[in-house]
């Protein structure tokens, strides 16, 4: 091979190698990315394809009003995260820790929280319509003005929340049967013919009370079931 033609393939080499670089770049300025697979919202560093062992973990950071919309936040490790007024809407958050997570007046509308944990959650006036929480534990979250219309409720822990049906002990005094109250306090979008204003007439012993609650979605069906023990005078 003469010189020139050496030196033509040389540079096209280089060239082509080049052009990839550049390619390389572009993709990943495009994400917002630190490095390959990852794109930075606010302080928090979100995993493009998270897979058990390599999750977005943004633990106890300050993420009030950033722009998660849609992103695939599967099993990240959110807990303690400030999320006030965050964009959240049709994010996938399946089996994600939101415990004692800041969501106030945070959209997640339309949101995946299947399985997902959300104790001790302050969810006030967050918007939660569509919702998937099949599964989800929002036992001790703060629920003033929470919207649950059109929500999957199917299997969700409300321990410890004006939702839960929670067993209760009585006594009477002459051991005749006592009058028990049952009217929970639901979300909006949440109705119920059995855990609101429902007039018991408790005898001594142990009553099993059962109630549920639904949403109009396809598995917004909630059920719940507590014990009411009376005991008499000597009891």
């Amino acid at each position: 091979m003469t010189a020139a033609p050496r030196t033509r393939s040389v540079i096209v080499v280089a060239l082509t190698v080049l052009f990839f670089v550049v390619i390389g770049v572009a993709a990943f300025a495009r994400t917002g990315g630190t490095s390959a697979g990852e794109r930075q919202v606010g302080s928090c560093t979100v995993r493009i394809a998270p897979q058990p062992g390599s999750v977005t973990s943004c633990v106890g950071q300050d993420l009030g009003g950033v722009d998660l919309a849609t992103e695939d936040l599967r099993l990240a490790d959110l807990h303690g995260a400030d999320l006030r007024g965050a964009d959240l809407r049709q994010a996938v958050l399946f089996g994600a820790d939101l415990r004692d997570a800041d969501l106030r007046g945070a959209d997640l509308h339309g949101v995946d929280l299947y399985s997902a944990d959300l104790t001790g959650a302050d969810l006030r006036q967050t918007d939660l319509s569509g919702a998937n929480l099949v599964g989800a534990d929002i036992s001790n979250a703060r629920l003033d003005g929470v919207d649950l219309t059109s929500a999957k409720i199917e299997g969700l822990t409300v321990r410890g929340t004006p939702m839960e049906l929670a067993d209760r002990r009585l006594r009477s005094p002459d051991g005749e049967r006592i009058a028990v109250r049952v009217d929970l306090d639901l979300p909006r979008g949440v109705t119920s013919r059995s855990c609101v204003d429902r007039l018991l007439h408790a005898k001594v012993g142990v009553t099993e009370v059962r109630c549920r609650m639904s949403t109009d979605a396809r598995e917004g069906r909630l059920d719940q079931r507590a014990t009411i023990t009376v005991s008499g005078p000597t009891g």
